[in-house]
């Protein structure tokens, strides 16, 4: 004769009446500011919206939008590219992942922007050549490296610099009997990078938000 299937614990929540309290407390709170938001007339609502949805704010935000998205991008792509620099074996490119990390961190971001703005100042030509030698191509520096591409260049630069060392922590994360598996298998050091150890360290670089688990 089989023994009866024991039935399973249904977990209660203790009551703590000192949430509700609290609960309470900050929803009143809240509605005395919202109250003093809308009654109070010193806040002159019909001039902030007249503000707001002014021609040359919307522009601004628009701007601020192309150029967030435009740094974040370029600054993506310097970060994992001095990150597998940062982990690689060769002596020369640890250096100069460090460096420019070192660089861009510890240097205030205004500064930065300071100097990408005044480039064409600074650099009035720039030209790609041989050093003391013949130059091959030659063009000013304003003409490729604009407010816009000035600023895109100082935040994304920037932003890199962060990110490197948060993309260099995940691909860190990732045990190293993955790499030793895919040794084995005869793949490159690139592929292993680009098809097992990016795609895991990206669970780990990328933020997610926090699951509540069940009590049983």
């Amino acid at each position: 004769m089989s023994e009866p299937t024991p039935e399973l614990i249904h977990a209660r929540p203790v009551f703590r009446p000192s949430v509700w309290i609290w609960a309470a407390i900050v929803l009143v709170l809240v509605a005395m500011f919202v109250h003093g938001l809308i009654t109070n007339p010193n806040y002159r609502w019909d001039v902030v919206f007249e503000y707001l949805f002014d021609p040359r704010i919307l522009s601004g935000v628009g701007w601020t939008l192309i150029l967030t998205v435009a740094a974040m991008a370029l600054g993506i792509i310097i970060a994992v590219t001095m990150a597998i620099m940062r982990m690689g074996t060769n002596p020369v490119l640890q250096a100069v992942s460090w460096v420019y990390i070192w660089f861009f961190r510890g240097t205030p971001i205004y500064t930065q922007l300071v100097f990408w703005g005044l480039i064409g100042v600074l650099y009035p030509r720039l030209s790609l050549g041989i050093p003391f030698g013949p130059e091959f191509f030659e063009f000013r520096t304003q003409d490729v490296i604009n407010a816009t591409v000035a600023a895109i260049l100082g935040l994304g630069l920037n932003e890199g610099a962060y990110l490197a060392e948060i993309v260099r922590g995940g691909l860190q994360s990732v045990d190293k009997g993955q790499w030793e598996a895919a040794n084995a298998l005869g793949m490159k050091r690139s592929t292993t990078l680009r098809r097992i150890v990016i795609p895991q360290a990206m669970r780990v670089i990328v933020p997610r938000p926090a699951t509540r688990r069940s009590p049983c």
